[in-house]
């Protein structure tokens, strides 16, 4: 149970780090806050890699749905660019 708690910490506190910087640079664009954290999250959760098979699947899933969005996001920014 112990490896549960250090990645949801580690991502906590990545995830909370980054929003300060975020804001502290003055980032309005909700598509850079999610592009970022998606990219964290995904660094985060490779780092963790020796997770029970299960826990894997699982995270991977969550994963999965992460880069997805990340995917929709980047190809609005692409077809914004081109209006």
């Amino acid at each position: 149970m112990r490896i549960y708690n250090n990645y949801i910490l580690t991502v906590a506190a990545l995830l909370l780090i980054t929003t300060i910087i975020l804001i502290a640079t003055e980032q309005n664009s909700m598509d850079v806050f999610y592009s970022v954290y998606v990219i964290e999250a995904l660094i985060v959760t490779e780092l963790y890699v020796y997770f029970n098979k299960k826990s894997r699947r699982g995270l991977n899933l969550v994963g999965t749905v992460l880069f997805g969005g990340f995917v929709v996001v980047l190809c609005f920014q692409v077809f914004k660019a081109f209006i």
